[in-house]
């Protein structure tokens, strides 16, 4: 069961798009040509990409001991450095060091700015690595701006790393007079704090003090005295001496802290050989893909929203009407008459949709004794006369005696359908007739056998008052009894309702609906008044249908099934098909 449903529902859709493939095509195409205009107009965009390494730092904070330290471990470390690559600062800085206000693309007061876009952060998942991105229409000029971008960031990154020992190196590096260099030397924190220092100093202030004490006792030249100077002397030598080792010690420390980095670059930018955008081969394969999908939905939108009736499915689930057939749509010249499939030698497909209506009008109309039936639509234009003389020639080849009608008293067509005269007619029985027996003047012969013709005739002023008339009524019960069918093209129901005057004799109708033309509601709105009036409705003929989709290719089919050889006789090519057992003739009388 579930399969026969997936099949059902496959079917269905398949039916659709096949229904609907203009609609398709159109947007497939429209997708196609619209990527297409905008893919090779599109400006070529390129990139290069400079590659850095962000290492850890080292766990000494700095020399600068005793002064503000930096957290080194943090874990949203590699996130700062990432915001800080694509910071206005820096972005600033290259700008300036490039000189871009002479490139249009990055012009401006703020064309700075205009790098944020251009400039992108790519790092490697599991690494330390990062790619610095630059896209633009120059592909030198994208390579030089990420090499600035990356040679700007580790600079910047040294000296944020670096800035207390900066300070240090420059206060010991610069040029002042002895005695204000001896001060700021032995002012530094890693001078006072020198173990050998501290003792020295000590026994400098004890040796200082003695010699204090000793100078009121003794005079200048006492040996004593010179001994505990001399000692004195050796002392703040040796001071001086520890003091310009440590100096040199952290200059050359410092030195070396500012010759290394964490940042360093690894690959440099190079002007890239080929764009990645637009990627017109990329571009067009999806344009195709996504094109056959709004190609596809376009279809399905469009069924769906369609108030018009198309297909059998339509008339029996909208119009909740029989079906009675479809009649394909087609171009005739004005050398062929609008029945000429019908006697043509060889099957046509048109031929064999109205034989095929004429069958199921036969099925409809099993035990009713009314020979009579209207052929109407619900507006002008959709082909209800073209409906009833083919129906007429049909039923006619299959041996009854025809009369059709022209019931139109306002916009008469059967006439020129057969090619006929119309300078007398129905019209001139309504207005002034006597007796029944005076429609048969005006009763018209045609090219078919079988078949006679009674058009409208003059046009009245007054067609609804002519229909009122009990002439009406008479002239259609002598013409059943004088034919064994008798078929009346009635006018539209909207916007007149002179189709609702035949039917107060003529309680048969055929309802014709142009294919993918009329609304649904209108449709439906013209069959209830048909009801409420007392006609039955025997089913509904899609009239001028443009073959397409499962289900008319299976009408094609079925209507070319059957097919003679050359040793049938000519008379079988009119019979009914084998498969369709006819109706005998007195049940349809």
């Amino acid at each position: 069961m579930p399969d026969n449903e997936l099949e059902f529902d496959l079917s269905y859709y398949l039916d659709l798009i096949l229904r609907r493939r203009l609609v398709a095509l159109s947007a497939f195409i429209s997708v196609v040509i619209v990527t297409a205009l905008v893919t090779f107009n599109t400006r070529p965009v390129y990139q290069a990409s400079a590659l850095l390494v962000i290492e850890k730092e080292r766990g000494n904070n700095t020399i600068y001991q005793g002064g503000p330290t930096v957290e080194r471990g943090n874990d949203d470390y590699y996130q700062t450095q990432y915001k800080l690559l694509k910071s206005e600062a820096l972005l600033k800085t290259v700008h300036k060091r490039l000189n871009l206000d002479s490139v249009s693309e990055f012009a401006g007061v703020y064309g700075y700015r205009r790098l944020l876009g251009p400039v992108a952060i790519a790092p490697v998942p599991r690494s330390r690595l990062v790619y610095v991105k630059v896209n633009s229409y120059d592909p030198l000029l994208a390579a030089k701006i990420a090499n600035t971008v990356a040679t700007v960031f580790i600079e910047q990154n040294l000296s944020n790393q670096l800035f207390i020992s900066k300070d240090v190196l420059n206060a010991l590096q610069i040029e002042r007079s002895g005695n204000q260099s001896r001060a700021i030397y032995e002012s530094l924190p890693a001078v006072v704090n020198n173990t050998l220092i501290q003792d020295l100093k000590r026994e400098t202030a004890k040796l200082q003090a003695q010699v204090a004490e000793a100078s009121g006792r003794y005079t200048p030249r006492h040996p004593q005295l010179l001994a505990m100077a001399a000692t004195l002397q050796t002392l703040q030598r040796q001071i001086k001496e520890e003091t310009d080792k440590v100096i040199q010690s952290l200059k050359i420390d410092l030195s070396g802290q500012l010759m290394g980095n964490n940042i360093r670059l690894i690959d440099a930018a190079v002007p890239p050989l080929g764009p990645i955008k637009p990627r017109k081969m990329f571009n067009m394969l999806l344009s195709l893909i996504g094109g056959l999908v709004l190609g596809l939905f376009a279809a399905v939108a469009v069924d769906f929203i369609d108030q018009t009736v198309r297909t059998q499915e339509d008339v029996e689930n909208k119009l909740g009407l029989p079906f009675l057939g479809v009649v394909p749509f087609t171009r005739q010249t004005k050398e062929q008459t609008a029945y000429h499939h019908l006697l043509l030698p060889e099957h046509s497909l048109i031929g064999e949709s109205i034989r095929n209506l004429r069958t199921m009008v036969h099925f409809a109309e099993v035990g009713r004794k009314n020979k009579a039936l209207i052929v109407s639509s619900t507006v002008q234009g959709e082909g209800k006369s073209y409906v009833a003389a083919n129906l007429a020639v049909a039923i006619a080849q299959a041996g009854e005696k025809v009369l059709v009608m022209d019931g139109d008293l306002r916009r008469s067509n059967l006439h020129k359908l057969f090619g006929v005269s119309n300078s007398k007619g129905l019209s001139d029985f309504l207005a002034s007739g006597n007796n029944v027996e005076e429609l048969r003047p005006h009763i018209q012969s045609s090219d078919v056998s079988n078949l006679s013709i009674l058009t409208c005739g003059p046009r009245p002023p007054n067609p609804a008052e002519l229909l009122n008339t009990p002439r009406l009524s008479a002239a259609l019960a002598w013409a059943q009894q004088a034919y064994d069918r008798v078929i009346v093209d009635c006018p539209p129901m909207f916007p007149i309702s002179d189709a609702l005057l035949w039917g107060k004799h003529i309680n048969s109708c055929i309802f014709v609906a142009a294919f993918g033309k009329t609304r649904v509601p209108l449709i439906k709105t013209a069959a209830k008044r048909m009801t409420a009036a007392g006609l039955k409705i025997l089913g509904t003929v899609v009239n001028m249908s443009k073959f397409g989709g499962l289900s008319y290719s299976y009408y094609g089919y079925y209507q070319y099934d059957y097919h003679y050889g050359p040793d049938k006789p000519e008379t079988e090519k009119h019979q009914e098909p084998r498969h369709k057992k006819p109706t005998p003739k007195k049940e349809l009388v």
